[in-house]
């Protein structure tokens, strides 16, 4: 859009996938699904209302991302303004990520 600045740091690549994720200090998986991804972060859309600043442990697995299973630690730093189909959009920053030990 003319007139915008662009306030990323990594490009994001649009991938509608699901995913699985963990609230920090819970042992309850929940299910959600991608909205795109990049080098510094992730669109997670949920049915869970989630505050800005909370940890997740996301559990990505897409045939998109080359097979590759991972598990990435990530903060919700942004909240999206509108719902899509009566879910939530988080925008999750990585704090730290790992390749699946478990996976192939």
């Amino acid at each position: 859009m003319p007139g915008c600045v662009e306030k990323r740091q990594f490009a994001r690549t649009e991938i509608s996938a699901a995913i699985q994720y963990r609230i920090a200090g819970a042992e309850v998986l929940h299910e959600g699904s991608m909205g795109n991804i990049g080098g510094g972060g992730i669109l997670l859309w949920a049915e869970q209302e989630l505050p800005i600043g909370i940890t997740l442990y996301l559990f990505i697995h897409t045939d998109e991302l080359a097979d590759i299973e991972l598990e990435v630690m990530a903060t919700i730093v942004r909240i999206a303004p509108t719902k899509q189909d009566g879910r939530f959009g988080y925008g999750c920053r990585f704090e730290a990520l790992y390749t699946n030990p478990h996976a192939g």
